[in-house]
C-alpha cells in the first residue's frame, strides 16, 4: 500500500479549496512509477457548504491499437450477418409451425396451464439469471449481460435448426416443426453455451464467442441425441448433457487459450455493487430451477415429483453452503463468501437434475442437495485455485464447481438410483422414465442394472466429447484471423462497448483506493485578507 498526496488542480478555485477536500488517497497495488496525478475527475456535494474534490490516477502505459485492419474492424458485423442470413435461408426452406399453432389448430390444456408458464420460467433463467450472475466482474458488466443476450438469441435460432434436422418430422417429410416445446429445448441449448461462456468470461472477443457458439451447438445437440435417444439414458434436467457438457467444453477451451496474464489480472475481480447484482441473478436461477428440471418431464406425476425434488435439493444445498462457507474462510475469520452464496447455493439444482423424476423420498432429495453444496464450496475454495496455478485451467466463473462436478455427481446418482429403487414403485411411469427398460410390453428390454450401466456410459460419453470438442474449438479460436482480447483489456468492457466517462473511476480507481483522508479548510474572506 502506497500513500500519494494529491496536488490541487489549477482549475480548482480558492472557494473550493476552502471547503472540505481530499488530501490523501491510499491506493492498493500500485507504485509511484505506474501512476501519475491527473486533473480533478469528479466533484460531488456532501452537504451544504461542503464539497469533496476527488483526484484520479492514470496509468502511464498505453495499450496497443485495438484493430489493425479494416477486416478486423468489421469482422464481428460480417461474421454475425453471414450467420443470420444462413438462419434466414434454413428457416425459410425447412421450418414450419406445429399444426396447433396454425389457424384452425387447437392448443392443448397443457400449453396454457403448464408448458408456457414453465417455458417462461426457463426463459427468465437464461436471460436474467445467467446474465446477472455473470456481472460480478466489476469492469465487465455490459459484456456479461449484453453478450449473454446476444448468444442466447443466436443459439436459440441455431439450435432449433440443428435439433430440427434430428427430428422425426424432418426424416419423414423434409421439414421440422416449431412449437413451445422446441422453444424450451432451445433455451436448454442456450444454457449449454452460457455455461461455457462462464468459464471463458472476459477472455474472448465478441467474434470468438459467436464462432464458439456456432461450433458448440451442433456438437452438444448431437451428443445429447446419442445419449438420450440411442443410449436411452434418463437425464431429465440435463445435468449431464447441459451442465457437465457446457462446463467441460469451456474448461478444455480455457486450457488451450490460456495465457499467464489471465491469472491474477487487475481487472479480474468484483466490487460491492457488482456482487449484489450477481446475487440478483442467482436468486432468479434459484427460484425458477424447479421448472428447468421439470418442464420436459412426463407424465404429470413425474413432472410434479421433479419440481418437489429440485426445490428440496436447493433448500438443503443453500443451508449447507452457508455452513461450509464460514469454515473454508482462508483468513479464518469465519466470514461468508459471496462466491459461495451466489453459486454454490445453486449446485443442488444441478445435482438433482438427472434423477429429478426418479427420486421417490424427500430425504434423498435433501441429501443430494447437501452433497452438492460440499462439492461446490470445497471446489471454489481449493480446486479452482489449484487448476489455475498448476494445470493452466483458468475458470472465470467457477463453472466446474457449479455445473461440472455437480453434473458428474448427478450422473453417478443416476446409476445409484437406477438400482436403489424397486422398478414396481414407478408403475406405468417406468417406461416413460426409462424407455428401454424391461416391462410387460417390452419383454426384451434392459434389466435395471444394465440401465444403470448405460447411465454411466452416457456420463462418460458426455465428459469425453466435451473435452475433445472444447480443445479443438480452442485451437480454432486461437487463430490470428479472429479478433483477440488484448492482454490489458481482459475482463473489461472498454474495447467493445461505449462506456460512460466515469468507467475507469468507478470500476478501476475506486477498487484500488484503500482509504481517503478528508481535511476541512476555512476559506479566507476579503476582509481577513486586509
Amino acid at each position: 500500500m502506497t500513500d500519494h498526496s494529491t496536488k490541487q488542480d489549477d482549475n480548482v478555485s480558492s472557494a473550493e479549496t476552502g471547503m472540505t477536500s481530499i488530501t490523501h488517497i491510499s491506493v492498493n497495488g500500485t507504485t509511484g512509477e505506474q501512476i501519475i496525478p491527473m486533473k480533478k475527475i469528479d466533484t460531488c456535494e456532501e452537504g451544504k457548504g461542503f464539497k469533496v474534490v476527488v483526484y484520479g490516477w492514470k496509468e502511464t502505459t498505453e495499450n496497443d491499437p485495438i484493430m489493425t485492419s479494416a477486416f478486423h474492424r468489421f469482422q464481428f458485423t460480417i461474421v454475425l450477418l453471414v450467420f443470420q442470413i444462413i438462419f434466414f435461408i434454413l428457416f425459410g426452406l425447412f421450418g414450419r409451425y406445429t399444426p396447433n399453432a396454425l389457424p384452425g389448430g387447437s392448443a392443448s390444456t397443457n400449453f396454457v396451464n403448464t408448458n408456457y408458464p414453465m417455458f417462461q420460467d426457463v426463459h427468465v433463467m437464461i436471460f436474467v439469471g445467467f446474465g446477472f450472475l455473470m456481472v460480478f466482474l466489476r469492469r465487465y458488466g455490459f459484456s456479461a449481460i449484453s453478450i449473454n443476450m446476444l448468444l442466447s438469441c443466436f443459439v436459440i435460432q441455431w439450435s432449433i435448426i440443428v435439433r430440427g434436422f434430428w427430428s422425426k418430422e424432418f426424416e419423414t417429410n423434409g421439414k421440422f416443426t416449431i412449437s413451445i416445446v422446441e422453444l424450451t429445448t432451445a433455451d436448454f441449448a442456450a444454457a449449454v453455451i452460457l455455461i461455457t461462456m462462464g468459464a471463458l468470461l472476459g477472455k474472448l472477443s465478441p467474434t470468438q464467442y459467436i464462432i464458439m457458439s456456432f461450433i458448440e451447438v451442433p456438437v452438444a445437440l448431437t451428443i445429447e441425441h446419442v445419449v438420450v435417444h440411442y443410449l436411452e439414458v434418463n437425464d431429465i434436467g440435463g445435468s449431464m448433457v447441459v451442465h457437465a457438457f457446457g462446463a467441460y467444453f469451456g474448461l478444455a477451451l480455457s486450457f488451450v487459450i490460456y495465457k499467464r496474464k489471465m491469472l491474477g489480472h487487475e481487472n479480474e475481480g468484483s466490487n460491492y455493487n457488482s456482487d449484489i447484482f450477481s446475487m440478483i441473478g442467482a436468486l432468479f436461477l434459484w427460484i425458477f430451477w424447479p421448472s428447468f428440471n421439470a418442464t420436459v418431464a412426463t407424465p404429470e406425476d413425474a413432472r410434479q415429483r421433479a419440481t418437489i425434488n429440485t426445490y428440496l435439493s436447493l433448500c438443503a444445498c443453500t443451508v449447507v453452503t452457508f455452513i461450509l462457507s464460514q469454515l473454508v474462510d482462508h483468513e479464518h475469520n469465519m466470514r461468508f463468501s459471496m462466491t459461495h452464496i451466489a453459486n454454490s447455493t445453486l449446485a443442488g439444482g444441478v445435482a438433482i437434475g438427472t434423477t429429478a423424476n426418479v427420486v421417490l423420498e424427500p430425504l434423498h432429495a435433501l441429501l443430494v442437495g447437501s452433497g452438492a453444496a460440499v462439492i461446490s464450496v470445497f471446489g471454489y475454495a481449493y480446486l479452482t485455485p489449484f487448476l489455475a496455478r498448476k494445470l493452466r485451467i483458468h475458470d472465470t466463473c467457477g463453472v466446474n464447481n457449479l455445473h461440472g462436478m455437480p453434473g458428474i455427481y448427478a450422473g453417478i446418482l443416476g446409476f445409484i438410483f437406477a438400482v436403489a429403487y424397486d422398478p414396481a414403485q414407478y408403475g406405468l411411469s417406468l417406461s416413460t422414465i426409462y424407455p428401454a427398460i424391461k416391462t410387460t410390453s417390452n419383454p426384451d428390454g434392459r434389466e435395471m442394472i444394465i440401465q444403470a450401466c448405460y447411465q454411466l456410459a452416457g456420463l462418460a460419453l458426455v465428459f469425453a466429447s466435451a473435452i475433445v470438442s472444447g480443445a479443438i474449438t480452442g485451437i480454432i479460436l486461437k487463430l490470428k484471423i479472429w479478433n483477440q482480447v488484448r492482454d490489458k483489456e481482459l475482463y473489461a468492457d472498454g474495447d467493445y462497448f461505449e462506456v460512460p466517462e466515469d468507467f475507469d473511476f468507478t470500476t478501476r480507481i475506486i477498487s484500488k483506493i484503500d482509504h481517503i483522508e478528508l481535511a476541512e479548510h476555512t476559506a479566507l474572506t476579503s476582509k481577513d485578507n486586509h
